[in-house]
């Protein structure tokens, strides 16, 4: 017999302990894969090349930036984690970019990073936040990544994910949901519980040597894509700016 979980402990199984609020709006489900892709530049802007760890902190949004009733949550968002996900099918760690070829160009590649929390109660377990990340690194990342993420979303539908050895299974559906262009290429998905109306929003950004990524919780009827292309695009823009 199957056991229920409550949704925070739902939750907690999918994804690192963040939580964010949409739109109370319903969303279509798309049926299409969506990544989408802009033309290459023929020269890097500065959004494009390998980040400090103080160009990452100065792009990534500021206090102000927060959503209304949101402050920043000092629990934060670790990027420097190494994912020990497993997914049945195996394909479908490509929709968390957290394949091992992935891991394996982290390892080898990886540059500086940074991330920031917003949450409405911070130090609170399960209150509503956003988290907003930046990795970067010393060659371009791989465009087949996103590929690969696109592909398997048809593949991976329904799939079983378990975070580490330690940590319990869980059966989740995967959706498509609106993915504007930013950055040089993007990815969103949707994964979660439509029947316990709870999922994590994945927004994926690639901007040449850098890896943007935005996610909240939410509601499997909510649309929360005008949020995560406010921050994945505010912080190309910032990016484009260069630095003084």
């Amino acid at each position: 017999m199957k056991r229920r979980l409550t949704p925070f402990v739902l939750a907690a199984t999918l994804a690192l302990p963040l939580a964010a609020c949409g739109e109370d709006t319903p969303a279509a489900t798309p049926s299409t894969v969506t990544v989408t892709e802009t033309p290459e530049p023929q020269e890097a802007g500065p959004e494009q090349r390998q980040l400090t760890e103080d160009e990452i902190m100065a792009a990534l949004p500021s206090e102000d930036e927060a959503p209304r009733g949101f402050r920043i949550d000092k629990r934060g968002f670790d990027t420097t984690t190494v994912s020990q996900r497993t997914t049945d099918p195996e394909s479908c760690l490509a929709l968390y970019m957290s394949t091992q070829e992935q891991r394996d160009f982290t390892k080898e590649h990886g540059g500086d990073s940074g991330a920031i929390r917003f949450s409405s109660r911070p130090g609170e377990p399960g209150s509503p936040g956003i988290s907003i990340a930046i990795w970067s690194f010393d060659e371009p990342f791989p465009q087949e990544f996103f590929d690969q993420a696109g592909a398997a979303l048809a593949e991976c539908q329904d799939h079983t994910t378990q975070i580490s050895p330690d940590d319990s299974p869980g059966e989740w559906q995967a959706d498509a949901i609106p993915t504007p262009t930013v950055g040089d290429q993007s990815f969103g998905v949707r994964i979660g519980r439509p029947d316990v109306d709870l999922a994590i929003d994945y927004m994926w950004v690639r901007s040449g040597h850098n890896l943007i990524h935005a996610r909240m919780i939410t509601g499997y009827r909510q649309s929360n894509d005008q949020r995560l292309q406010k921050y994945t695009q505010g912080i190309v823009d910032e990016l484009k700016k260069g630095t003084s």
